[in-house]
């Protein structure tokens, strides 16, 4: 456990920052996705993304603000701004006045070398920074006030930041104590596609490739709490017609599912959510259909058997029997794909091109990822010597692996990766070219 540094703070400034992979996309990765918003928009549901627009709005903001419950938080978004650290700087102490200020950071891996960096310009300006989020237990301690491991709770910063005497500091589990408040999601109402939601929190399974593997519990979300959510969905985004339930795994927790089920307008949205193949049934999918559920994303990762063993990712159902089953109730379906695994080989590469071939009729989008290994999953312990490039802002899901893996090469697995994402942008621009000709998805 970490101590912290003892002090009063004024004005709590929740940030945004940029990411690296804003500026430079992989041009083959982006040419995908162009793809794939044209089909999304018109098989899912009508988007209309423009160049400073967002497929959804940080809902992390609305939980933060929430677990710190004071009137006066302020939200900087600098997810526009250039990845400079002067610009970003410069823009965070114009936004304190003549306030001393608390910012607090939670980078993903590629932009935790950035936060690092301000962090230290805004304590040499007197300001207080704190860390939190999955990249923690990698961070440089003596760049921020105090670094929070876990998830933030009502009260969290009294916990953090003590009136007196010294504090300890250490992993927190879910037990919220609030409901999130969108206020400051306001700015993003017509630059978002979707918003989201949880009806839980954690995940049961343990797959070691996963950042919530570590929970192995779960925590459903109230009833009261998801109509409150679903009131400032209504309020803030008055013309999203589409929520993406963010559970780990839709269905894990029966409860929760009822929860959705009741506390839902009826006919007002769409959902979109995201499930394990053990967990899928009949009657789940009778629930996904009266809810209202249009896609459902289905975790495939890899169609290597011995690859999805050694990272615990179970089995023993058949995709294609539910591909099917899951069309035949009129949702889509998206799979995803997870790239540069440290175990695959290319025999394994071959057999999930294959899969993706042999199934292109039942599945309408590919949500695809190179692996990233992020502290917070299991498998890090396992790969962490085999690391090779400590530079966060390269830890991309649209670049190059950045440890060795253990049966190819990195240029190797790259080139499976890009493979795979040039293959799925011909079938879905084969569907938007058959669509444009007769008219039909």
């Amino acid at each position: 456990m970490a101590k912290v540094r003892l002090m009063t703070v004024s004005l709590p400034i929740i940030v945004q920052l940029p990411f690296p992979s804003q500026g430079d996309p992989d041009s083959r990765i982006e040419k995908y996705y162009s793809s794939y918003s044209k089909y999304y928009s018109q098989v899912i549901s009508p988007i209309a993304l423009s160049a400073d627009d967002l497929w959804e709005a940080p809902l992390w903001i609305a939980h933060l603000d929430a677990a710190i419950g004071k009137d006066e938080t302020q939200f900087e978004d600098l997810s526009l701004a250039r990845f400079d650290v002067s610009e970003c700087v410069d823009r965070l102490a114009t936004a304190t006045g003549s306030s001393r200020a608390l910012f607090l950071f939670s980078p993903l891996a590629q932009n935790l070398s950035l936060a690092t960096e301000v962090s230290r310009a805004l304590l040499r300006l007197g300001h207080s920074c704190l860390l939190g989020g999955n990249m923690t237990s990698l961070a440089d301690p003596t760049a921020f006030s105090a670094i929070y491991h876990g998830l933030a709770r009502r009260g969290f910063l009294e916990q953090v930041f003590p009136k007196n005497g010294a504090g300890q500091l250490g992993k927190q589990e879910a037990n919220f104590g609030y409901r999130p408040n969108y206020r400051h999601l306001a700015r993003f109402a017509n630059r978002v596609t979707l918003a989201r939601l949880n009806a839980s929190h954690g995940c049961l399974y343990g797959c070691t490739f996963c950042g919530d593997a570590w929970s192995r519990q779960l925590h459903v979300v109230s009833r009261g709490d998801l109509i409150s959510e679903f009131e400032q969905i209504g309020e803030f985004f008055p013309s999203v017609r589409t929520i993406y339930i963010g559970d780990k795994t839709f269905g894990q927790s029966p409860e929760a599912v009822r929860n959705i089920l009741s506390a839902r307008p009826p006919g007002r949205y769409k959902f979109v959510v995201q499930t394990h193949i053990l967990t899928l049934s009949e009657e789940l999918l009778e629930l996904m259909e009266e809810i209202g559920v249009s896609l459902v994303e289905l975790g495939f990762e890899s169609a290597d058997s011995r690859v999805l063993r050694t990272m615990k990712k179970s089995g023993g159902q058949s995709y294609e029997y539910w591909l099917g089953r899951i069309n035949s109730r009129g949702m889509a379906v998206a799979l995803n794909l997870l790239g540069g695994l440290p175990e695959a080989t290319v025999e394994g590469h071959m057999q999930t091109m294959k899969f993706i071939k042999s199934t292109a009729d039942d599945v309408s989008l590919y949500n695809l990822y190179n692996f990233v290994p992020y502290p917070m999953a299991p498998i890090f312990a396992k790969v962490k010597d085999r690391i090779f490039d400590w530079n966060f802002s390269t830890w991309r899901e649209d670049r190059p692996v950045v440890f060795h893996p253990y049966h190819q090469s990195v240029a190797e697995a790259w080139d499976q990766f890009i493979e795979m994402v040039t293959l799925c942008d011909e079938l879905i621009s084969q569907r938007l070219t058959l669509q444009k000709k007769t008219g039909v998805a």
